[in-house]
């Protein structure tokens, strides 16, 4: 048979001690107040600051942008590229997430040859 009680009848929770301490919990600690944060976008009017700034720009404008074919990855790369020198200044996605888009593939596939190899044997 199921008994059925009304929430009145429930027991208050107490507090437990934890075993071996007799003392009681310790109080709870407030986190420190963390600094107040710089503002987000500063501006800088200075002289210095308007040259560098105008520096910037005519490097940037004298870069080059390229889309090329990654061989290995099949997938399109762009290049942010220094045409006096012909260096990469920048590239969207990067050598290193190349690398790993490689390797990555390289691995699935000898998985896959070591499965169907596996099975053409034993059959």
């Amino acid at each position: 048979m199921l008994e059925i009680r009304s929430l009145t009848a429930a027991v208050s929770p107490t507090l437990i001690e934890a075993e071996g301490q007799g003392s009681p919990m310790p109080a709870r600690r407030e986190p420190p107040e963390s600094p107040p944060l710089e503002p987000a976008v500063t501006l800088d009017l200075s002289p210095e600051a308007r040259r560098s700034a105008s520096q910037a720009t005519e490097a940037a404008a004298t870069a080059q942008a390229r889309y090329r074919r990654d061989p290995d990855t099949r997938q399109m790369v762009f290049q942010v590229v220094d045409p006096t020198s012909g260096n990469v200044v920048d590239q969207l996605p990067s050598e290193a997430v190349l690398r790993a888009r490689t390797y990555a593939r390289e691995s699935e596939a000898q998985q896959t040859t070591e499965i169907g190899t596996t099975v053409a044997r034993t059959a």
